[in-house]
């Protein structure tokens, strides 16, 4: 889709390009009236105009200035094991490409990429998203406007897709699940904490429920559990027992903290009477330094690959969206074994 120019606003609003350049720049040593200015806006909302600073600036040319939004604050604490591989891996790429990168936050509450119709990421060249809640409808707006973005991290919207760059969560669950079967496990479930619905959340299941034992022509993968709190624990413990499963694939390391500090409560040994297998979410999880056996998300290959992907999106800006997905490496830990005993 082509991205909508000034000439453009300028038609649909029935004024000059130099009208619509003095209300994109908020001159205010120009008087022009507020019907005027009204109904410039509207055009520009109606078309989702996106002003190019380098267009202004460069004539044409580029800025080399590459933007990074979240939709969600990087500088808490809690958020910065989250971030700061991502941010480590754009900034060590944009340098070998020759670009800077610019951070752009929010003000006035939610986080917003769009104000009174226009956006403030047209400063770069493009932008690199990232955010575990992302607002949905802004990057399809965004998307419709022409503007060069790549998303970190797997994300399906409607209509036209996107380019993103993703972990490849659902080959290495698979994996993981698989070497449980190698182990002797028959009955291995998945359990969560929160919204199954989330995109990373939805392919790590799809490789649990993908795994197969060798030889085997059907899965035998058991029940997926999805707790509201890590308060359920217990009775997640208990539906374990009960239903003689040895094996857990655990989406969060909090999840699999609780569950480890619970089943120790009940006289269980992981990994002799239980096998935990955790798929790298460390969202508020302690440091026990326990030797988790699972997935290690590629924040910062992540980063890497997002901004290679964007700079070659600049360069050749009719290709079509790309979706690229980096291998997350599997770590041995010991916290699986091959089942004590059937249960």
């Amino acid at each position: 889709m082509r991205r909508p120019t000034q000439a453009d606003i300028a038609r649909l609003a029935g004024v000059s390009q130099a009208t619509v350049s003095l209300v994109l720049n908020e001159r205010n040593d120009v008087r022009i009236s507020s019907t005027t200015r009204e109904r410039v806006l509207a055009a520009i909302r109606e078309w989702g105009y996106v002003a190019n600073a380098s267009a202004r600036s460069l004539a044409g040319g580029q800025n080399k200035i590459l933007g990074v939004y979240t939709f969600e604050p990087v500088f808490p604490t809690t958020s910065v094991d989250f971030y700061f591989p991502f941010l480590l891996g754009m900034e060590q790429a944009a340098a070998d490409l020759g670009y800077d990168l610019l951070m752009f936050t929010s003000v006035g509450g939610e986080r917003q990429v769009f104000r009174d119709g226009a956006t403030r990421l047209s400063l770069a060249d493009g932008a690199l998203l990232l955010g575990r809640d992302p607002n949905v409808e802004e990057i399809e707006r965004l998307r419709d406007t022409g503007y060069p973005f790549v998303y970190v991290g797997h994300r399906e919207v409607s209509g036209t897709p996107i380019s993103y760059v993703a972990a490849d969560y659902a080959r290495a669950t698979r994996q993981l699940t698989e070497r449980l079967f190698e182990l002797g496990h028959r009955r291995i479930a998945y359990a969560r904490i929160g919204d199954g619905g989330a995109q990373p959340s939805q392919d790590r299941e799809k490789g649990f429920r993908r795994a197969m034992p060798a030889g085997e022509t059907r899965r035998l993968t058991g029940p997926v559990w999805t707790l509201e709190s890590p308060d359920d624990v217990p009775g997640l413990l208990a539906e374990i027992r009960h239903g003689g499963i040895t094996a857990v694939v655990a989406e969060q390391i909090l999840l699999a903290e609780e569950l480890l500090t619970c089943a120790q409560r009940h006289g269980m040994s992981v990994p002799d009477d239980l096998s935990i297998v955790v798929l790298g979410d460390s969202t508020g999880a302690p440091r026990t330094g326990t030797p988790w056996t699972g997935l290690v998300v590629p924040r910062e290959q992540m980063g890497r690959q997002a901004t290679h992907l964007l700079v070659r999106l600049l360069e050749t800006p009719e290709q079509e969206a790309c979706r690229e997905y980096v291998e997350c490496p599997l770590m041995p830990g010991a916290t699986v074994a091959p089942p004590r005993r059937e249960q």
